[in-house]
Protein backbone atom coordinates (compact mmCIF):
# COMPACT_ATOMS: atom_id res chain seq x y z
CA UNK A 1 0.00 0.00 0.00
CA UNK A 2 1.29 3.29 -1.17
CA UNK A 3 0.59 6.13 1.86
CA UNK A 4 1.02 9.43 0.94
CA UNK A 5 2.22 11.58 4.52
CA UNK A 6 0.90 14.67 4.99
CA UNK A 7 3.51 17.30 6.31
CA UNK A 8 1.62 17.49 9.45
CA UNK A 9 2.37 13.68 9.74
CA UNK A 10 6.31 13.85 10.09
CA UNK A 11 5.79 17.19 12.49
CA UNK A 12 4.04 14.63 14.25
CA UNK A 13 6.54 12.49 15.22
CA UNK A 14 8.87 15.86 15.55
CA UNK A 15 7.65 17.93 17.96
CA UNK A 16 5.91 17.34 21.71
CA UNK A 17 2.24 18.00 22.38
CA UNK A 18 1.24 17.28 18.91
CA UNK A 19 -2.54 15.38 18.58
CA UNK A 20 -1.39 12.38 16.92
CA UNK A 21 2.15 12.35 17.73
CA UNK A 22 1.75 8.14 19.24
CA UNK A 23 -0.69 7.34 16.05
CA UNK A 24 2.22 9.07 13.66
CA UNK A 25 4.94 7.58 15.39
CA UNK A 26 3.68 4.18 15.42
CA UNK A 27 2.70 4.55 11.55
CA UNK A 28 6.23 5.79 10.50
CA UNK A 29 7.68 2.48 12.76
CA UNK A 30 4.80 0.32 10.06
CA UNK A 31 6.77 1.04 6.66
CA UNK A 32 8.13 -2.15 4.35
CA UNK A 33 7.76 -4.75 7.07
CA UNK A 34 3.90 -4.32 6.39
CA UNK A 35 4.17 -3.74 2.84
CA UNK A 36 3.44 -0.11 3.46
CA UNK A 37 5.31 2.35 1.20
CA UNK A 38 5.38 6.37 2.17
CA UNK A 39 4.96 8.88 0.29
CA UNK A 40 6.03 12.47 0.85
CA UNK A 41 5.93 15.86 -1.09
CA UNK A 42 9.00 17.44 -1.86
CA UNK A 43 7.67 20.57 -0.16
CA UNK A 44 7.00 19.43 2.54
CA UNK A 45 11.07 18.93 3.89
CA UNK A 46 11.46 22.59 4.03
CA UNK A 47 8.21 22.89 5.74
CA UNK A 48 9.01 20.55 8.59
CA UNK A 49 12.46 22.46 8.62
CA UNK A 50 10.86 25.78 9.50
CA UNK A 51 8.04 24.94 11.85
CA UNK A 52 10.76 22.55 13.99
CA UNK A 53 13.26 24.95 13.86
CA UNK A 54 12.56 26.67 17.06
CA UNK A 55 11.83 23.52 19.01
CA UNK A 56 14.16 21.09 17.91
CA UNK A 57 17.72 20.99 18.00
CA UNK A 58 19.57 21.13 14.20
CA UNK A 59 21.11 17.94 14.46
CA UNK A 60 17.72 15.98 15.06
CA UNK A 61 16.04 17.55 12.27
CA UNK A 62 18.88 16.70 9.68
CA UNK A 63 18.63 13.21 11.56
CA UNK A 64 14.34 13.05 10.73
CA UNK A 65 14.91 14.23 7.35
CA UNK A 66 17.81 11.72 6.24
CA UNK A 67 15.20 9.14 7.95
CA UNK A 68 12.52 10.24 5.84
CA UNK A 69 15.00 9.82 2.95
CA UNK A 70 15.24 6.38 3.72
CA UNK A 71 11.75 5.44 4.62
CA UNK A 72 9.93 7.71 2.19
CA UNK A 73 9.72 8.50 -1.16
CA UNK A 74 9.88 11.99 -1.80
CA UNK A 75 7.44 13.06 -4.68
CA UNK A 76 8.63 16.29 -7.01
CA UNK A 77 6.14 18.99 -7.24
CA UNK A 78 6.19 20.24 -10.43
CA UNK A 79 4.51 22.67 -12.45
CA UNK A 80 2.07 20.06 -13.35
CA UNK A 81 1.10 19.55 -9.14
CA UNK A 82 1.46 23.66 -9.34
CA UNK A 83 -0.84 24.10 -12.46
CA UNK A 84 -3.70 21.30 -10.42
CA UNK A 85 -3.23 22.95 -7.06
CA UNK A 86 -4.15 26.38 -8.58
CA UNK A 87 -7.12 24.82 -10.42
CA UNK A 88 -8.11 22.99 -7.44
CA UNK A 89 -11.20 24.16 -4.95
CA UNK A 90 -9.07 23.31 -2.05
CA UNK A 91 -9.03 26.38 0.03
CA UNK A 92 -5.34 25.64 1.21
CA UNK A 93 -2.70 25.55 -1.62
CA UNK A 94 -0.06 23.40 -0.05
CA UNK A 95 -2.86 20.93 0.39
CA UNK A 96 -4.06 21.25 -3.05
CA UNK A 97 -0.60 20.67 -4.45
CA UNK A 98 0.27 17.79 -1.85
CA UNK A 99 -3.22 16.19 -3.39
CA UNK A 100 -2.14 16.67 -6.62
CA UNK A 101 1.23 14.91 -5.95
CA UNK A 102 -0.43 12.01 -4.08
CA UNK A 103 -2.96 11.49 -6.35
CA UNK A 104 -0.12 10.64 -8.99
CA UNK A 105 1.55 7.78 -6.62
CA UNK A 106 -0.44 6.94 -3.48
CA UNK A 107 -3.46 5.03 -2.63
CA UNK A 108 -3.99 6.42 0.01
CA UNK A 109 -3.56 9.67 2.41
CA UNK A 110 -2.80 10.10 6.01
CA UNK A 111 -3.30 13.71 7.57
CA UNK A 112 -3.96 15.06 10.95
CA UNK A 113 -5.86 18.23 9.11
CA UNK A 114 -8.89 15.71 6.93
CA UNK A 115 -11.20 18.10 6.70
CA UNK A 116 -8.49 20.05 4.01
CA UNK A 117 -7.96 16.87 2.11
CA UNK A 118 -11.09 14.94 2.08
CA UNK A 119 -13.44 16.79 -0.51
CA UNK A 120 -10.95 17.85 -2.71
CA UNK A 121 -9.46 14.38 -3.40
CA UNK A 122 -10.89 10.62 -4.48
CA UNK A 123 -8.18 8.81 -2.72
CA UNK A 124 -9.20 7.69 1.03
CA UNK A 125 -8.08 10.21 3.92
CA UNK A 126 -7.63 8.94 7.22
CA UNK A 127 -6.08 10.98 10.42
CA UNK A 128 -3.43 8.90 12.25
CA UNK A 129 -5.84 7.13 14.13
CA UNK A 130 -8.52 6.46 12.07
CA UNK A 131 -5.37 4.58 9.40
CA UNK A 132 -3.99 2.58 12.45
CA UNK A 133 -7.30 1.81 13.73
CA UNK A 134 -7.74 0.02 9.66
CA UNK A 135 -4.04 -1.56 10.23
CA UNK A 136 -5.08 -3.20 13.43
CA UNK A 137 -8.85 -4.29 11.76
CA UNK A 138 -6.98 -5.80 8.79
CA UNK A 139 -4.33 -7.69 11.10
CA UNK A 140 -7.01 -9.04 13.00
Amino acid sequence: MRVFLDTNVVLDCLLKDRVYREASMALMKMGEPNNIWFRIASTSIPTIVYCARKFVPQEVILERIEEINKTCKVLSIGFGEVYTALHSECPDFEDAMQIAAAELESDVIVTGNAKHFRPYTALPVFTPDEFMAKLREHSA
